[in-house]
């Protein structure tokens, strides 16, 4: 269903207080992940406040974008498990911070809907509660010279599982019965995983980069 209304500024979730330092670390992420796999075209399912479908279109990139709340004015409204698009469609599908907001028994039927759509690749972060510890150090001419922002040192406590989390969420990697080992083997029954990215400064995010087979 198309939608062509325009009532994101009467309803919407995504208050002053959402876009934090963490979150455009993520956007960051999502954004830089994009454009290194120069698709042709990109469906966005789940847009958030717009912030990443936005930045793109500035740069005409082909963006589609597609939610269950019509308020937030996609192009498209529409559920994850039932898309409203041809197979094939996409060059690269992405849903970021969505899929752990459907039940974990849900996840085989999203990921087969998700590879029916792209022909190419799929982007999906999903949230990691664990404890860890985290330094990263820059200096002049870093950049520069090794190519990389700064140098980041980080350790994740292995085999702890918390109970509580996200009452928004169904299940997040770190938590009982959901380990990111457990995940990428749903995962690879679609795809093969080209790429898994944690972004520097916010790990509590964790990213999958998926090829079509």
């Amino acid at each position: 269903m198309q939608n062509g209304s325009d009532s994101t500024a009467k309803h919407s979730p995504y208050g002053s207080n959402y876009d934090n330092f963490a979150r455009f670390i993520s956007y960051f992420y999502q954004i830089d992940l994009v454009r290194s796999l120069k698709p042709k075209n990109l469906l966005e399912v789940g847009i958030g406040n717009k912030t990443v479908s936005n930045y793109l279109k500035d740069r005409n990139m082909a963006v589609t974008t597609c939610d269950i709340d019509s308020g937030l004015n996609p192009d498209y409204i529409a559920d994850i498990r039932k898309l409203p698009f041809e197979d094939n469609s996409y060059d690269v599908v992405m849903a970021c911070e969505i899929i752990e907001h459907l039940p974990w028994d849900q996840l085989d039927e999203i990921l087969t809907e998700l590879h029916r759509v792209t022909s190419k690749y799929v982007l999906i972060s999903v949230p990691y509660l664990s404890i860890y510890f985290e330094l990263a150090i820059k200096f002049p001419m870093f950049n520069k010279i090794f190519n990389k922002p700064c140098i980041d040192l980080f350790f994740r406590v292995p085999f702890v599982r918390f109970k509580k989390f996200s009452k928004s969420h169904c299940w997040e990697i770190g938590t009982r019965g959901c380990s990111l080992k457990r995940l990428r083997s749903q995962m690879e029954n679609h795809f093969q995983i080209e790429k898994e990215v944690r972004p520097i400064l916010n790990p509590k995010h964790y990213f999958f980069v998926l090829t079509k087979i």
